[in-house]
C-alpha cells in the first residue's frame, strides 16, 4: 500500500519517527544526564526491558514495512476504513502519549529508574491505568499496521506488546518495593492498559 498512496507513506514515516525521537530518544537521553550527575538523585534499576523493546519494536516496524510491500495476499480488502482507522489511534494515541507524559514529569525514563523522590502518579489518564504510555505505544504500532494496509503488519504489534506486558510485571514489582503499600493500593482500583479489560 505504501508503494501506491502517498499518504499512506506518510503516515507510516511519521509513525516510525514518532517511535524512535520520542519512545527511544527523549527519555533515553534525560536518563544519560542524570546518571552522570555527581549525586545522581535517581537509580537505574533495570535496563533489559529496554531492550528486548526495542529488538521488538525495531521487529514490528520492519516486519510490517516489509508485509506492506512484498504480501498482497495478506492486505486488508477496505484499505481505506483501514487507513482511517490507522490515523484516529495514531492520533489518538499520540495525545494519550503526550498527556501521560506531561503527568509523568520527571519520573518518565526509557529505563526502569527509581528517584530519591519518587512519588505516585494518580492525575490524568494515570486515574484509569497504571501504564497509559504504554497503551499508547501499542496504539500506534497497530495503527501503523491500519496505515500500511496489511494484517501482518496489524499483526506484528504482538512483539511490542509481549514485550511491554514483560516489562510491567517487572516495573510493577520495582513500585512496589520502592511505594509499599500506596502501589498496591493504586492497583487494586486501576488497570494495566485498558480500563475494564486488563
Amino acid at each position: 500500500m505504501i508503494w501506491t498512496d502517498r499518504r499512506a507513506a506518510a503516515i507510516a514515516l511519521c509513525a516510525i519517527s514518532w517511535v524512535i525521537s520520542i519512545e527511544l530518544g527523549t527519555s533515553r537521553r534525560a536518563t544519560r544526564e542524570a546518571s552522570k550527575a555527581p549525586n545522581a538523585l535517581e537509580r537505574v534499576v533495570d535496563t533489559r526491558t529496554s531492550r528486548i523493546f526495542d529488538l521488538a519494536a525495531a521487529t514490528a516496524i520492519a516486519g510490517g514495512l516489509g508485509a506492506s510491500l512484498t504480501q498482497p495476499r495478506t492486505s486488508i480488502r477496505r484499505p481505506k476504513l483501514a487507513f482511517s482507522v490507522g490515523l484516529i489511534l495514531l492520533v489518538g494515541s499520540s495525545l494519550l502519549s503526550t498527556a501521560a507524559r506531561q503527568h509523568l514529569g520527571k519520573f518518565h525514563r526509557d529505563s526502569l529508574t527509581v528517584h530519591q523522590d519518587h512519588e505516585l502518579i494518580e492525575t490524568g489518564p494515570y486515574r484509569r491505568v497504571r501504564h497509559p504510555l504504554y497503551t499508547a505505544t501499542i496504539g500506534v504500532f497497530i495503527g501503523m499496521g491500519a496505515v500500511l494496509g496489511n494484517w501482518i503488519s496489524v499483526g506484528l504489534a504482538a512483539l511490542p506488546l509481549t514485550a511491554l506486558i514483560h516489562r510491567i510485571k517487572v516495573e510493577e514489582k520495582m513500585l512496589t518495593k520502592t511505594l509499599g503499600e500506596r502501589y498496591t493500593n493504586y492497583s487494586e482500583r486501576t488497570d494495566h492498559l485498558i480500563p475494564g479489560i486488563w
